[in-house]
């Protein structure tokens, strides 16, 4: 889609269903958005239902790989002191101690 070629109306209509797609946790849709409409919506003579799609969906990447990154830092530095648990929700244990 050339979205200088594009009207109003189909850009609203991509751009919510950008977002809406990644309401399922999909932050790389989200990225995808912003990344593709920023332009379109830091303008001066932006279109507001655009900037509010794009504006949730930068909101919701940050939130989603926030939070994912604690995760990770979490589980990496405190795996082995789990014991059993850290094992069980591993995919793969490493062999040898710690």
């Amino acid at each position: 889609m050339n979205l200088r070629r594009a009207s109003p109306e189909e850009k609203i209509n991509v751009c919510r269903k950008y977002f809406l797609a990644g309401l399922p946790l999909l932050p790389w849709v989200w990225i995808v958005n912003v990344l593709w409409f920023w332009r379109e919506a830091t303008k001066p003579d932006h279109i507001p239902e655009v900037r509010k799609y794009v504006m949730y969906s930068a909101i919701g990447a940050l939130a989603y790989l926030t939070v994912f990154g604690t995760w990770v830092g979490v589980y990496q530095s405190q795996r082995v002191a789990w014991g059993a648990l850290g094992d069980r929700i591993s995919i793969f244990v490493p062999d040898g101690e710690p």
